[in-house]
């Protein structure tokens, strides 16, 4: 074998052996970003999440905050069921109450936020309405059901809910769990 057969038989080798350095250290990086991904990814999911679940929450807080109001320092009158308002989901209907009173001479119209399928009131039915003497357009039907059922199951479902997600996240994070899309 001559000399420049040994020489580039030498170079192959050398470059072989350089290749699979490079192309190791490029596996191990592209594995430490993929993981690293992953991490952003779960911080992220979580923090959204989080934020999805605090704004329901909040939404719970504020109706809460409306109907202790209305409770506290709310006005009773007698109100009409003049209509009810169907909404359809899945092929099913509720029926929201829209209701109709008269406060400091002039008439108001709300539309309650609970919905039933059947219906819970009947067109004509005569209802009690709380509603704020400073603001009548703030009102609801005076039953416990139609003011503090949407803020009651409301809130502890969003807690929990953020609570299971931030546990499972964490622990996703944790171990390293791969949950970013193949």
């Amino acid at each position: 074998m001559s000399d420049f057969e040994k020489n580039l038989d030498k170079a192959v080798e050398n470059y072989e052996k350089n290749f699979d350095k490079i192309a190791n250290k490029t596996a191990n990086t592209l594995e430490k970003v993929e993981r690293g991904a992953n991490k952003v990814y779960i911080g992220c999911a979580t923090i959204f999440g989080n934020l999805f679940f605090a704004a329901f929450c909040l939404w719970g807080v504020y109706a809460a905050v409306v109907a202790y109001q209305l409770e506290t320092t709310g006005v009773v009158t007698p109100g009409i069921v003049i209509g009810l308002d169907e909404s359809n989901t899945d092929g099913s209907s509720a029926y929201s109450p829209i209701v109709e009173f008269t406060a400091n001479g002039q008439t108001y119209t709300f539309e309650s936020g609970n919905a039933s399928s059947p219906p819970a009131y009947q067109v004509g039915e005569t209802v009690n309405v709380r509603y704020d003497p400073a603001d009548p357009n703030t009102a609801q039907i005076d039953k416990y059901s139609e003011r503090w059922l949407m803020p009651i199951i409301l809130i502890p479902s969003m807690i929990c809910g953020s609570i299971i997600l931030t546990f499972f996240m964490v622990r996703a994070w944790r171990r390293g769990q791969n949950v970013l899309p193949e």
